[in-house]
């Protein structure tokens, strides 16, 4: 699995609104008002929490700002949509744990070997992997905001947790950095697949329109939240709503094959305790068709 791997393009007036932010004042009218979300504030409370004495140098400063970071309305001003983004980005950076941490035991054993399998937080990346056949399970970048309150050894559960956050937003059509469209498609381990061949490496990619930005994992993620899925493993004693990402419900990857090239159709078929559940899918990831054996 990969997530947060590519670097958006920038967008034509992006120069311009970050020019607006280069300086710690502006940053610092930002985070007052995202500290008052519903408490448009006048001027002078404005100038006084932020604690510039200048009126005329503030005034500058906030005047760069409203439009596209600050509204200013007959209340007073409040933060905008661009400046809680911007207030978001800082937050979810700026705390530091300080030394890299782990690696840091999962209970849940590989996948593939049944070994031992570790989680190490680094440059701000989460890395998965197992000790024994040396699979990397998982490797994202994550905000070190995001472990903030946390001790070191909750850190694997709630990485967890924030990539299937990341993952549940892109199948639901809306990028993770930009918020533009997300386009889905499954990748294949064969060039030219003709029906009855059986995909090992199967993906799911899911693709931003506007930007770079690319999350790619294994094509069981794309139906976790799908409710023949969810029912299915919910039977057999496995609650999808709750960490299962590197346990119990992906333990075995779901076998995809092709059944027809042109449009191209795949079955997927997730197996637990003898039954199967066989979904029909297209090149887009959409669900033409649901089986299951036995029924319940």
């Amino acid at each position: 699995m990969r997530a947060r791997d590519a670097s958006p393009s920038t967008e034509p007036g992006a120069e311009t609104a970050f020019s607006l932010l280069a300086d710690e004042t502006r940053v610092a009218i930002l985070r007052v008002l995202a500290d008052s979300p519903n408490e448009p504030l006048t001027f002078s409370q404005l100038r006084e929490r932020v604690g510039v004495t200048d009126s005329g140098r503030f005034n500058y400063h906030l005047g760069k700002l409203t439009g596209l970071f600050v509204k200013k309305s007959d209340a007073g001003y409040e933060i905008r949509l661009a400046g809680w983004t911007v207030v978001g980005a800082i937050l979810a950076g700026a705390y530091t744990r300080g030394d890299d941490v782990g690696p840091l035991p999962v209970e849940t054993p590989c996948p593939t070997c049944d070994g031992q399998v570790e989680a190490t937080y680094t440059d701000e990346r989460m890395h998965v992997r197992c000790v024994d056949c040396d699979k990397t399970i998982t490797d994202a970048g994550i905000p070190p905001g995001v472990f903030e309150g946390y001790d070191d050894a909750d850190l694997p559960e709630v990485a967890e947790r924030y990539v299937l956050s990341l993952f549940a937003q892109a199948r639901n059509g809306f990028c993770v950095s930009c918020q533009g469209r997300m386009e889905p498609h499954l990748s294949m381990d064969v060039d030219d697949p003709h029906p009855e061949t059986v995909c090992e490496e199967a993906m799911a990619v899911y693709t931003c329109t506007r930007c770079r930005e690319e999350l790619i994992s294994g094509v069981g993620l794309a139906y976790l939240d799908h409710p023949a899925v969810v029912s299915f493993y919910y039977d057999h004693g496995v609650d999808l709503s709750q960490p299962n990402l590197w346990g119990t419900a992906w333990r075995d990857k779901p076998t995809l094959t092709v059944v027809e090239k042109n449009p191209l159709r795949a079955t997927v078929d997730f197996e637990l305790d003898g039954d199967t559940l066989t979904l029909v899918i297209d090149e887009e990831l959409n669900v033409h068709d649901v089986e299951r054996s036995p029924a319940p």
